[in-house]
């Protein structure tokens, strides 16, 4: 057994971590370092920056922070907030190498705020976590705790640094092989290795690991697709690497006019169902299918309506023709959708879905596709109406194997027809259709057209790297056969494919509105993005992904971020929660569950507190009481009394807030029903208790970095009984 050298080390503490330097003889051939756990808590570690009248501390974290968590969230029946570390922990921080070193708390209403800034009584500890505990006496304003979050750093603690002997030598020899295990859930044997955090991990025994960081090749320059496409950079080793890939893309619009993955480009007419890609070799179990159909029943050309996009047993099937449908396994869904391994969403007029397991996307406009697959997955095994992704001579070929010359792809086409039910005209239709030569193009009268914006100014610099002249000549063509209906759709390609070798292409405004985008509101049209909208969740921020091309469609302005329920764009990611912590939408209106004459309203800048005041007689017997709700109740003895009654409201806008004394009018009118001889029916008469005059005023709302904004309502100075017919606001 060779002998093995270990040297002694005394651990010196800084911060929460506990490093080990070894003194070295020159006969040492491995180091072995097991950093002990300080019986002491040290301080975190903290920078300090200090501007003309603030100073920021900040936590450093030699690790990963987690994701900001809020798991509990006040309300008028517990007012106080708790975010304990025990439930957590090991789900945050999960190996034996790392352990929580570090914890951030803030309230979510007031992030990078300090908490000692609050009024409220709360810790923020490392081993418990965050505790606030309300205190009625203390507080002169508040009715509850803020409501806080953490987020922990997760940090590692030990070390072995290898020298020039195997790993394995630095175990005990007086350990047993067989009953070798690192203290860690899940268990881990002695020499086993696994990636965590872009590190290698080995097991050396008991706490003790051998830690490396992944190595990643150096990245090339990038490289030249043979197509012509933009590379793609994607990420490798569970995201701590990069390498260029090169995908092959198929293209079906208008009439339908179809470009393969090796760039052929034809036409083909039929009005069936039809294989566009599908695997020679089944491997992941994806295939698309177009169905084609008469877009103008007096002209026998076709659309593409729709695809289905099968993958490990689930079908998306989207229509985009006259009518747009969107299913899974036939089932209706809402967008976005993100499942089965499909994310699915649509931004305006386009929809887009992504199999990200295998790096596919299809572009769906409304007589359009796009489909990209990449190399990586798909090289020389895909088959159908797009052809073969390959670097081989393009070619096209029948569903037999049969290859055809290059000018045939518009009979080959006819092959991989698929049986569709709906459709029994199609049983008969022909297959193996033979080779002749592509009948002319149509002409017509020489006119001006959107198809000319494509050997215009805003498709040059595109012009000058890839030929635009084919989406020209289909443009032109369908312009002439279906009379200027789907002029848009080749211009849409044409700009797909700018895209997809890297140039943006803002076409749209030179249509004079025939091609025109158009978003909902909150939103704008941009013609190329590079990455998603970033969105709210759980009242933090996600980072958009990355589009690879670049996509148009409709998105947030600048500076905002789509909203939790992705329905429009925010500023901030404060989302309205009731006092279980459930989240509301803007305009919804809930009681508390404790106190009737409370009640919360979401509006545009936050929860609105409505506490209803009553302005009733508290001496009324009970048995004179009339309730009109199950807060407020009138004495029967105080009918007739119409008046000014005041409430008090609070509102928020962003980071500022007030309580203010509002007004209402409340009380009884007169009415009367009896039976009107002249009309020969009943005739009522109803007086409702309404403003008489009103002043518009201001509430000064105060900002937490001391600034006041203005806002302004409507104020009631006195009420009257009015005819319930005509009223301000009828």
């Amino acid at each position: 057994t060779p002998e093995v050298i270990t040297t002694t080390v005394t651990p010196t503490t800084t911060g929460s971590t506990t490093i080990s330097t070894p003194e070295v003889t020159p006969t040492t051939k491995v180091t072995t370092v097991s950093i002990a756990h300080s019986t002491t808590a040290a301080p975190p570690t903290q920078e300090t920056s200090t501007t003309p009248g603030k100073t920021t501390t900040t936590v450093i974290c030699n690790g990963v922070w987690s994701v900001w968590l809020n798991e509990n969230t006040p309300s008028i029946s517990n007012k106080n907030d708790v975010e304990l570390l025990k439930s957590i922990r090991e789900k945050q921080c999960p190996i034996a190498t790392h352990k929580v070193s570090q914890i951030e708390c803030e309230a979510v209403k007031f992030p990078q705020r300090p908490i000692g800034e609050s009024k409220d009584n709360v810790t923020c500890d490392v081993e418990k976590g965050l505790m606030c505990t309300f205190d009625e006496e203390a507080s002169q304003k508040n009715i509850m705790c803020l409501d806080y979050r953490i987020r922990v750093c997760c940090e590692p603690v030990t070390f072995t640094t290898p020298s020039t002997v195997s790993p394995t030598t630095a175990i005990n020899s007086t350990t047993s092989e067989a009953g070798c295990y690192c203290n860690q859930v899940p268990r881990r044997k002695c020499h086993e290795t696994w990636e965590h955090h872009c590190s290698k991990i080995t097991c050396l025994g008991g706490n003790t690991y051998l830690m490396e960081n992944i190595t990643c090749p150096s990245l090339p320059s990038k490289p030249k697709c043979r197509n012509g496409l933009e590379p793609v950079k994607v990420q490798t080793n569970n995201g701590c690497c990069e390498k260029w890939e090169c995908d092959c893309q198929c293209e079906v619009w208008g009439e339908p006019h179809y470009r393969t993955f090796d760039d052929l480009q034809y036409d083909f007419f039929e009005n069936c169902t039809y294989i566009l890609v599908e695997e020679k070799v089944p491997k992941y179990n994806f295939r698309i299918l177009v169905d084609n159909y008469f877009c103008l029943p007096s002209i026998p050309k076709s659309c593409p309506k729709g695809l289905v996009v099968s993958y490990n047993g689930i079908d998306v099937t989207i229509s985009t023709g006259d009518e747009y449908v969107l299913t899974v396994n036939k089932k209706e869904i809402s967008l976005p959708y993100s499942a089965n391994g499909f994310e699915i969403t649509k931004l305006g007029i386009i929809t887009y879905i992504s199999i990200p397991d295998i790096r596919t996307s299809i572009t769906a406009l409304q007589n359009a596709f796009r489909i990209r697959v990449p190399e990586q997955f798909f090289l020389d095994n895909t088959q159908g109406q797009c052809g073969s992704c390959s670097h081989a001579p393009p070619k096209c070929i029948r569903k037999n194997g049969t290859v055809e010359p290059s000018d045939c792809c518009h009979k080959t086409a006819y092959d991989w027809q698929l049986y569709d039910p709906s459709k029994p005209a199609c049983q008969s239709a022909p297959t193996n259709v033979p080779c002749i030569p592509v009948p002319p193009a149509p002409t017509c009268k020489a006119e001006e057209t959107v198809c000319d914006v494509i050997q215009r100014k805003p498709f040059e610099e595109c012009r000058r790297k890839i030929n635009l002249d084919n989406y020209f000549k289909t443009c032109v063509f369908d312009h002439c056969t279906l009379n200027a209906t789907i002029d848009c759709s080749s211009l849409e390609t044409a700009a797909l494919a700018c895209a997809s070798v890297g140039i943006c292409v803002d076409w749209r405004p030179f249509t004079n509105g025939v091609c025109n985008y158009n978003c909902d509101q909150d939103f704008l049209y941009k013609p190329c993005r590079s990455k998603k909208d970033d969105q709210c969740k759980n009242d933090s921020v996600i980072v958009g992904k990355k589009f690879a091309p670049a996509e148009e469609g409709c998105f947030c302005p600048d500076g905002m971020v789509l909203s939790e329920e992705k329905s429009k764009c925010v500023v901030l990611c404060q989302v309205c929660r009731d006092q279980f912590g459930h989240p509301k939408k803007e305009g919804d209106v809930w009681e508390d569950a404790n106190n009737p004459c409370l009640s919360y309203v979401c509006g545009e800048f936050g929860v609105l507190i409505r506490n209803k005041s009553c302005n009733q007689d508290e001496s009324c017997p009970e048995d004179n009481r009339i309730y009109i709700d199950r807060c407020c109740f009138r004495c029967r003895s105080s009918e007739g009394n119409c008046k000014v009654n005041k409430f008090n409201e609070t509102i928020r806008k962003g980071y500022c807030e007030a309580t203010f004394e509002a007004t209402q009018c409340q009380g009884l009118c007169a009415s009367a029903t009896r039976y009107d001889f002249k009309s020969r029916g009943m005739d009522h008469y109803c007086q409702c208790c309404r403003e008489e005059k009103t002043e518009k005023v201001q509430v000064n709302l105060h900002c937490r970095n001391g600034r006041r904004k203005k806002v302004e309502y409507v104020a009631i100075k006195s009420c009257i009984c009015k005819d319930c017919g005509k009223g301000k606001g009828n």
